[in-house]
């Protein structure tokens, strides 16, 4: 049996959906992720604001004073992101 049919078939699928199931519906994951969500609440908000008060004013860039601003909001975002990912490496995802 190759991979292909291993994956096309009825019991694959079903166990497939329950582990889904299962995995969504596991209450200790939502309190984990809802944690690190709340620990992360004000980079969620600069990214935020960021992305949509300021990024659409300058967008597309036609100076070089734009080309500054889109440049510090993409260092911004990238600096929020990673520090979002290192609070939900802290709480366990």
């Amino acid at each position: 049996m190759t991979i292909k049919e291993t994956v096309m078939s009825p019991f694959a699928k079903v166990g497939g959906g329950i582990a889904a199931i299962l995995a969504v519906l596991n209450p200790d994951v939502w309190f984990v992720a809802l944690d690190a969500l709340l620990a992360s609440g004000p980079q969620l908000f600069s990214v935020a604001s960021v992305g949509a008060l300021t990024l659409p004013q300058v967008l597309p860039p036609q100076t070089a004073t734009d080309w500054v601003v889109v440049g510090a909001g993409v260092l911004f975002l990238a600096y929020s992101l990673r520090t979002i990912n290192q609070k939900f490496d802290e709480r366990g995802l």
